[in-house]
């Protein structure tokens, strides 16, 4: 959505592979709420989700060669997050996994903190959360990423396992959903 933020972000990359540990350091710092706010919203455990985030960041460390193609970082490191995620889970879960597309996503409102100030914040949190119930899981993910995350469609799409028109759908069906409801 903000061609800043990634243009900023490839910068970041490209000083980090150029040997900048402190561009890493700054990339580490930048992601890591939101990675794990995102990993929250997926249903894990706060530790599996720390030890997940350190695994996807040393890999991302030790494996810069892989790096030199990537123009979105956000997206990159949600896709290794959630890739990470499910490796987890198939590894835990023998019988009957899921696929990543058929996990509930679990938005609350005080995800949204960081973008809500001021004394209407409890109001604002209670309507958001009553909103955010009549949608369905796959709804929520993407408004969240849209949305919150600020990711274009077709990164969403590529979360989701879907097509970009499909994402936007999705989206123009939870938002109509929202305004029909009226709450």
């Amino acid at each position: 959505m903000d061609n800043r933020s990634d243009e900023e972000d490839i910068r970041l990359l490209y000083s980090f592979l150029n040997g900048d540990d402190g561009a890493f350091s700054f990339i580490y710092n930048k992601f890591v709420d939101e990675l794990f706010s995102y990993g929250l919203g997926l249903g894990f455990e706060r530790e599996v989700l720390k030890d997940a985030i350190q695994d996807i960041f040393v890999k991302f460390y030790m494996n810069k060669t892989q790096l030199k193609g990537v123009v979105h970082l956000k997206y990159y490191m949600f896709r290794m997050l959630k890739n990470r995620l499910l490796d987890i889970y198939k590894s835990v879960v023998k019988e009957n996994p899921l696929e990543m597309s058929e996990f509930p996503f679990l938005i609350e409102p005080s995800v949204l903190d960081e973008l809500i100030a001021g004394e209407d914040k409890a109001n604002l949190e209670l309507r958001v959360g009553e909103l955010l119930r009549i949608l369905t899981d796959r709804q929520k993910e993407a408004i969240y990423l849209h949305f919150i995350r600020e990711m274009e469609y077709e990164e969403v799409a590529n979360l989701l396992d879907m097509t970009a028109p499909a994402v936007r759908k999705l989206i123009s069906r939870a938002i109509k959903r929202m305004r029909d409801e009226n709450i």
